[in-house]
């Protein structure tokens, strides 16, 4: 679990690598902030495209490999970036980044949700969660850090990409496949006895895959939209520097990373679907709040705390409700479909609300993820009736 968690954390840290720096790429590349957006549009679509065939690869050849290569795929996309000299070149580095990262999520939790009881279920993707909210806000940090002494974006990348490299070796050499994985390809997959040619044919293509999915979907909207937005929001809203905003994003995450680990024991302990509809409405009332609030530090720093900490305590909710669905033989497929929701949120989310952005104005279009919010609750309660 250690070796898992510290996996989605460097995955998380190169998913946001381009947001506190998007105020920068803007003025060096000459572009719009709606084609920024599209930075983290292109690395989600295709992050979407290829996490199905990530998990049913890595439900066929075992987890380690899969993460192992996705890792330093997706370490590679940031080193292009860190070298891109057109906006054209920094699409292809989202390019390389996105099926990179696609393979993670796939195959991290569905070794978690392998390694894991239907009660410890919770707890494990509460600290699995953990490690993804402090790579999101280490990422802020660090890099604004590097930047601050070297006064180089590019740079910044460029160190970041060398330490994922580094650690997908120590991954492939010492993390151990769970019991259920096979070991062999060509091996065919047993389930009550039973033989069975391709997960396809065990898959259940029940009502509520579309309800997993559709959760996933408006969830990764959200978070997409608030990470890719968030330094923005306040450079723009405070006329602060980038650093303080990048300082608001960071303590965000903070509050993501502390609520993480402590939903955990009460996604075992309540009904995942009423719990998760009360994050999803809490956070959005805090994004609305965003609309009027006074562009004070300390105000500032409070409230973004407390929209991390509700808006990431629904990711583990989110993966515990998955996990009670799924099975050994067909967990990473599982996995795989709802994060693809996920994954296409994210990549609707950071589109969607630049184009708000560019036609009105951040105080309006941030807290416009409210909409999102609002949505995903709905779709808790729906899910009530599967």
């Amino acid at each position: 679990m250690g070796l898992i968690a510290i996996a989605h954390a460097l995955h998380e840290f190169y998913c946001v690598a381009l947001p506190p720096i998007i105020p920068l790429i803007v003025v060096d590349f000459d572009i719009s902030y709606a084609q920024a957006g599209w930075l983290v549009t292109v690395f989600y679509v295709v992050y979407a495209l290829f996490q199905l065939p990530a998990g049913i690869i890595s439900d066929k050849i075992g987890k380690r490999y899969v993460l192992s290569f996705g890792l330093i795929l997706l370490a590679f996309g940031v080193f292009l970036a860190s070298r891109a000299d057109t906006y054209q070149a920094l699409l292809l580095s989202q390019v390389v980044a996105g099926i990179g990262g696609s393979t993670y999520h796939p195959a991290g939790l569905s070794a978690v949700s392998d390694l894991e009881a239907e009660n410890t279920a919770g707890r494990a993707m509460g600290f699995h969660g953990l490690g993804g909210a402090i790579g999101t806000a280490l990422a802020p940090a660090v890099i604004g850090g590097i930047i601050l002494v070297t006064d180089s974006w590019r740079l910044a990348l460029s160190l970041i990409a060398i330490v994922g490299v580094v650690y997908a070796i120590l991954f492939h050499s010492r993390f151990v496949e769970p019991d259920s994985i096979v070991e062999n390809v060509e091996k065919k997959i047993v389930t009550e006895g039973r033989e069975i040619k391709t997960q396809l044919k065990n898959f259940p293509w029940d009502p509520w895959v579309v309800g997993l999915v559709s959760v996933n979907f408006l969830l990764g909207v959200e978070i997409g939209a608030a990470r890719t937005f968030t330094t923005s929001y306040v450079f723009l809203r405070s006329s602060e520097m980038v650093s303080f905003a990048n300082t608001v994003f960071f303590v965000m995450l903070v509050g993501a990373g502390v609520a993480t680990i402590g939903i955990g024991p009460l996604a075992d302990m309540f009904d995942k679907r009423n719990l998760g509809a009360l994050t999803f409405l809490i956070t959005g009332f805090l994004l609305l709040l965003t609309w009027v609030v006074p562009p004070n530090r300390v105000l500032l720093l409070g409230l973004f705390f407390l929209i991390g900490a509700m808006m990431w305590t629904t990711v583990p909710i989110m993966n515990a409700l998955t996990s009670t669905y799924a099975k050994r033989d067909f967990s990473g497929m599982l996995f795989a479909l709802t994060l693809t929701g996920s994954a296409l949120g994210n990549s609707v989310g950071p589109f969607m609300f630049g184009l708000i952005l560019e036609r009105t104005d951040i105080t309006v279009a941030y807290p416009a993820i409210a909409v999102s919010s609002l949505a995903g609750a709905i779709a808790f309660l729906v899910m009530k009736r599967f």
